[in-house]
């Protein structure tokens, strides 16, 4: 730091030497003229004599030309944000209140509970999870007027303790059937053996509901910015055995360490609830 304050006064002192030492008073002020006009924006002005057209020469100097390259004022670089995770996006230009959720009947399934934690990885649970974005998707469509019933707001199974899968399975769809749901929304968490693996993707019964699960899936990718793994027919039980139209959301990978974090924050289930909504909403439209 030192040697380039040194440098520079050197520099201006050769400077300074070589515009002034041959010029007269007149030349001198000419020179003030053009410094002032480069200087403008950042220094006060001055007197037009030899103090003023030093001063002005001193600051453009060091201003413009030394302290940027040398960068011998302040010792830091200009400032760069630190790389972070890509930040998501909010849209919700689709999610506009148009009336459409009123009056309809809504099941909301989170998949798993109590003695069934579902996929476990990278210290979250999916049952935690998909209840977690569940009460938060059932919030959001009630403000929206529709009418929501849950399969199980706490950490349980919907089925008495210690049931068969069927039985817990068949008490989900039981629910929306008995309610005579429009619709059958199913929350979930995915794992893979490769930890690499990562994104969203809904699922929808072969022969119905495609429409249902593709305009989730784009719209939760678009609120979330998760990866899109696509709109897939799949044989689930509780897609199978449903009436209406449903669709089983698989809102990442909890084997994913960084999407596993994601899942685990609510700033970010608030946005899986808001995608889905807003999917659910292009549905209705």
């Amino acid at each position: 730091m030192k040697k380039y304050k040194l440098f520079s006064y050197m520099m201006l002192f050769l400077i300074i030497f070589s515009m002034l030492a041959p010029t007269t008073v007149t030349h001198a002020a000419a020179l003030d003229n053009v410094l002032t006009t480069l200087t403008a924006a950042t220094a006060p002005s001055q007197d037009s004599n030899g103090s003023g057209l030093l001063e002005k020469l001193f600051g453009f100097v060091f201003d413009k030309i030394l302290g940027p390259v040398l960068n011998i004022f302040g010792g830091k670089s200009p400032s760069t944000p630190s790389p972070s995770l890509p930040q998501t996006t909010t849209n919700t230009s689709s999610t506009q209140d148009n009336g459409v959720l009123k009056g309809k009947v809504i099941v909301v399934d989170p998949g798993h509970g109590g003695s069934n934690p579902g996929a476990v990885a990278n210290n979250t649970r999916e049952s935690d999870n998909n209840l977690g974005v569940s009460l938060k998707l059932r919030d959001k469509l009630v403000q929206a007027g529709a009418k929501v019933i849950m399969t199980r707001d706490t950490d349980r199974t919907v089925a008495p303790e210690g049931s068969s899968l069927s039985s817990e399975l068949e008490a989900r769809v039981n629910l929306a059937e008995t309610n005579h749901a429009d619709l059958f929304i199913s929350i979930h968490s995915n794992e893979n053996s490769d930890t690499g693996i990562a994104g969203a993707t809904t699922f929808y019964q072969n022969g119905k509901s495609s429409a249902l699960a593709s305009a989730v899936e784009n719209t939760l990718v678009a609120e979330t910015n998760a990866i899109n793994k696509g709109d897939s027919s799949a044989n689930f039980y509780v897609l199978r055995n449903t009436s209406m139209p449903s669709t089983l959301v698989e809102m990442g990978f909890v084997s994913n360490q960084e999407e596993a974090a994601l899942l685990n924050s609510d700033a970010y289930r608030i946005k899986i609830a808001q995608g889905i909504t807003n999917g659910i909403v292009k549905y209705f439209s």
